[in-house]
């Protein structure tokens, strides 16, 4: 009698379980690697995007202080300097730069305190800008050390570097009011050069030195930014201020005016033998990212002239502006 009922199966073959686990593996594998390339592209993305932000912000900051370098509001001429000895307080000479700078001391000695990166590019630019034009009392005198502003706040702190101008001349002097008062004033000593009673720019001096500074814990360099102000009630340079993070490197030249006031060449400061006859500058900028391993392997990107190996598979990107001096310009 032949057994008609179905075989029942009690388990699997040792066969049939190594192929399972196979399958599984060759699976989980395929997800695995899935998900460690879209990791791989979300972190090469970020870190994209992030660099090009910070490229963006770090042109953006030095553009618009280089655009108004030496502006001086309404005064055409040189101000009447009350008493400002510190050349670094003052108008002249509004643009310098230093090329491949190594210790501070030794390549900045009159800049603010900080220590660029060696090899890198440090800019000082003075100019004066502040508040809209506002309308002086009719009753200031020259002679008078105080200058009525009306109704309206100075903007000014006491112990600035002040520019006080209109259409007639302009004095440069300290401020010895008090901050953001109606009114600015001088120490005693030389009369204004005339009497203030019509609309008038009263404009902070506003004079920046922007350098590459190295940072500790594995950070890329930052570009950092120092300017001109008042600390412990006298005019000073204030703190450095991290502006930008991941600027590795910067490297500047000049644009030289020939007599019709076109740039005829770029130069690099070392080459600058006129600061009066710069008329453009021409910045160039590293970036690399914060975080590390976004890249499959080390970069080497083309850079002033030379090819540099980015390391620890940063993704990195120059940036590069050319920025005309709109009061040098013809």
């Amino acid at each position: 009698m032949i057994n008609t009922f179905p075989h029942r199966q009690s388990g699997l073959s040792l066969v049939e379980l190594m192929i399972a686990i196979t399958l599984s593996l060759l699976l989980i594998a395929g997800v695995l690697q899935i998900f460690l390339s879209s990791k791989q592209t979300y972190s090469t993305n970020n870190a994209l995007s992030r660099v090009q932000e910070s490229g963006r912000f770090a042109m953006d900051f030095l553009t618009q202080d280089i655009r108004n370098t030496g502006y001086k509001g309404q005064c055409m001429g040189e101000p009447k300097n009350h008493g400002v000895t510190e050349v670094l307080w003052r108008l002249d000479d509004p643009i310098e730069g230093w090329n491949d700078v190594e210790t501070r001391p030794a390549q900045l000695p009159d800049t603010p305190a900080g220590t660029p990166v060696e090899g890198t590019d440090a800019i000082l630019i003075k100019f004066a800008a502040g508040p809209e034009e506002m309308a002086a009392a009719s009753s200031n005198t020259a002679t008078n050390q105080t200058i009525d502003l009306g109704t309206n706040a100075s903007g000014v702190a006491e112990h600035a570097i002040t520019l006080i101008s209109d259409a007639i001349s302009c004095d440069l002097f300290r401020n010895t009011a008090a901050t953001n008062a109606t009114s600015v004033a001088r120490a005693a000593g030389s009369e204004w050069t005339h009497d203030y009673t019509d609309i008038t720019e009263v404009l902070p001096l506003q004079n920046t030195t922007y350098y590459i500074r190295a940072n500790s814990n594995g950070r890329p360099n930052s570009l950092v930014r120092q300017r001109l102000g008042v600390k412990n009630n006298n005019p000073n340079w204030l703190d450095p201020e991290e502006l930008v993070d991941g600027v590795e490197d910067m490297q500047i030249q000049y644009g030289i005016a020939g007599l019709d006031r076109q740039v005829t060449d770029y130069v690099t400061a070392d080459d600058v033998t006129d600061w009066g006859n710069v008329v453009a500058v021409r910045i160039n900028l590293l970036v690399v990212s914060a975080d590390t391993n976004v890249v499959p392997e080390d970069q080497v990107i083309a850079f002033n002239g030379d090819d540099v190996t980015i390391a620890n598979r940063r993704l990195a990107q120059v940036f590069s502006t050319t920025i005309g001096i709109r009061n040098r310009l013809p």
